[in-house]
This record gives structure tokens, C-alpha cells and sequence, in this order.
């Protein structure tokens, strides 16, 4: 069916835009869109007024004006506006008369069934559409994921044939050492270099014996030039002390050292375990 639309003046088409805002009936169009039920309803609002409103939802602004051109194509109307994009105002015609029950309810639409399934299926497009980016998003991570995992692993691979080339090989030495030994410079070269480091090791041998016997300290077994006491256990230990320095003074006496001793509390204490550990031997 051809649609062959009726021009309308300027001044008509102001007041028919006008009556169809004020106008109150209109016809829903929910998320099954366009079938038989929907052009049938249309037919029977022209019967008594002019215009008509058709409330659109669930669809964005380029699908309400394909919706528009469609109803106009079905049902022989003129599309005066397109009011906040989901709102379309319908005019029936100057000269409108009842159509039959075919063109009324067209064979070309679908029914609300299959306005239903048709509905569902694009919803499910819709939804697709919206998450196709976030799985391409998704797909690019694997893929930068899966670059660095290889690189690292070419990256690893090659340091492990650095090293293994780095490597020394020791099947060469036993060679090397060979043609050195046969070589009588090496010879007088290594000669030269064991005595360097005697002469080294010597001084420093010398030199670190001197350090010690000047600061050797005094050990147990010099504990053996100090005269021994009595068996009887020394209760004072003052007195013990007293008794040694006497003694001491004794073994000065008789030239054996100038100097005079002068104990602090460790030398008192090794001078006692020196003559208890005296004692015990006796």
C-alpha cells in the first residue's frame, strides 16, 4: 500500500498541532512496538477525534521517528510533531473514512506474540551490544598479558645462555697448567713470587711474635714463682692478700723484681684460684 500523504497549509497545520497537544486520547506503545492491536486502536480514536497522540517507551529518539514514518505508511496519517522525543502527534486526514477490517487490522504486522518474541530478541541485541565492549576491553588484557609472559620467558631463556657462556671451562685448565709448567719463565716467574711471599710471611711472622711476648698477659702458669700458704683455708681473704704482699715483698727482696705490683680486684681473684688450684694437686 502506497502512502500518499495530504499537504497541509501552514495555518492548518498550526491548528491541528495545537488541538492534538491539547487532546487527551492517545495510544501506548510499549516494548513490542508496532503490531495489529496498535493500528486497530488508532483507527477507532479517528473515528471521533482529529488527532491522536502516540505515547512511545522504551525506545531512543531514531527508533521513535521509524516508528513515526511506519504508523503514517499503516494506517494513512500525517505526522505533525515529534514532541520530547517519545511523544508523536497524528493527524487522520481532511477527507477520512472508516477503512475495512484488513486495512485496519494489516496482515503486513505481526501479532502480539510475535511482537513479544521480536521484542525479546532485541532487548537481547541491546544487551549484547552494551557488554561487546567490555569483552573487547577484556580480550586486550589477555592479550598485552600473554606478550609480557613471552617476553619475560625469551628474556629468561637468554640469561640462562649468558651465563652458561660466562662459564668458565675447566676442561682448559689442566691444558693451561701444562703449557705454563713447560714454560721456564712461568717457572722463574713463580719462583720469584713464593719467595716474595716468604720474605712477606717471615717479617710478618717476626713482627707479630714481638707484639705478643710485649703484651702477653699473665697466665696460670706463671702463678708458680708465688710462694705457696700453709693448708689451713684462710678464712679472711684481706689477710690471704696481706700474707701474699708480704711474701711478695719477700721475693723482691732477694732481686728478682724492682718494680711493686699493684692488684685490682682480678688479679686478687686469679691469685686465689691460682693457690686453691695448688692445694687440690697437693
Amino acid at each position: 500500500m502506497t502512502h500518499d500523504p495530504e499537504i497541509l497549509t501552514p495555518e492548518e497545520h498550526f491548528y491541528f498541532l495545537k488541538m492534538g497537544r491539547k487532546c487527551k486520547n492517545y495510544v501506548p506503545v510499549g516494548r513490542r512496538g508496532i503490531y495489529q492491536g496498535v493500528i486497530l486502536n488508532m483507527h477507532l480514536h479517528w473515528k471521533k477525534h482529529q488527532t491522536l497522540k502516540v505515547i512511545v517507551k522504551t525506545f531512543s529518539a531514531e527508533e521513535v521517528k521509524e516508528i513515526a514514518a511506519e504508523l503514517a505508511r499503516l494506517t494513512g496519517g500525517i505526522v505533525l510533531e515529534i514532541h520530547e522525543e517519545n511523544t508523536i502527534i497524528m493527524y487522520r486526514g481532511k477527507n477520512y473514512a472508516q477503512p475495512p477490517t484488513e486495512i485496519m487490522s494489516p496482515r503486513i504486522t505481526l501479532s502480539r506474540k510475535k511482537a513479544l518474541d521480536k521484542s525479546k530478541y532485541r532487548d537481547g541485541l541491546r544487551a549484547v551490544r552494551k557488554y561487546i565492549p567490555k569483552l573487547e576491553q577484556e580480550l586486550e588484557l589477555h592479550r598485552a598479558q600473554a606478550e609480557t609472559r613471552a617476553e619475560n620467558r625469551s628474556d629468561a631463556a637468554e640469561d640462562v645462555q649468558n651465563t652458561e657462556l660466562d662459564k668458565p671451562d675447566f676442561g682448559s685448565i689442566p691444558s693451561m697448567m701444562e703449557c705454563s709448567e713447560n714454560d721456564p719463565t712461568t717457572e722463574s716467574l713463580m719462583a720469584s713470587d713464593s719467595e716474595d711471599l716468604s720474605d712477606i710471611f717471615e717479617t710478618d711472622s717476626e713482627t707479630e711474635t714481638e707484639e705478643k711476648a710485649e703484651l702477653r698477659p699473665l697466665y696460670l702458669d706463671q702463678f708458680d714463682k708465688f710462694p705457696v700458704q700453709n693448708d689451713e683455708e684462710h678464712e679472711d681473704f684481706e689477710e690471704h692478700l696481706r700474707q701474699i704482699s708480704i711474701d711478695l715483698r719477700n721475693v723482691k727482696s732477694l732481686g728478682k723484681d724492682e718494680d711493686s705490683f699493684h692488684f685490682d680486684e682480678v688479679d686478687k681473684m686469679f691469685l686465689r684460684a691460682a693457690s686453691l688450684l695448688k692445694k687440690q694437686k697437693r
